[in-house]
């Protein structure tokens, strides 16, 4: 992947502190609110450990999600514990919740402004 291509995912990844992760499977189709961080071009989302998210992501890994900015697909895979380094790992929530690390394959950026243009960036 370019250069410039990446540096823009892993800056826009970067804004969010919060998204909307949307997962289908099993427990149909699912939708909530879960901090999120992002580093290294992947998004880390905390997600409670009996939400029907990561049964739906056991058995369908493909999932979105989306700020207000941006739209994220990828793959999606709950973590055994929360990687060094990410300030999720010290929210209270974090003792009940599991990480979930999103690979992007596809963003989509809304446009800024009247005058903007939205973006479609293909990772794979």
């Amino acid at each position: 992947m370019l250069d410039h291509l990446q540096r823009r995912i892993v800056e826009t990844l970067a804004e969010a502190h919060s998204v909307t992760l949307a997962t289908y499977g099993p427990a149909s189709i699912q939708a909530h609110v879960f901090p999120c961080e992002a580093q290294s071009g992947a998004l880390y989302i905390l997600v409670p450990r009996t939400s029907d998210h990561l049964f739906n992501i056991e058995n369908h890994p493909s999932v979105v999600a989306t700020t207000e900015r941006w739209q994220v697909y990828g793959a999606a895979e709950a973590l055994p514990m929360c990687p060094a380094g990410l300030a999720l790992g010290g929210r209270p929530d974090a003792a009940w919740s599991a990480v979930v690390r999103l690979i992007p394959v596809r963003l989509h950026i809304a446009p800024t402004g009247p005058a903007g243009c939205s973006e479609t960036i293909d990772v794979l």
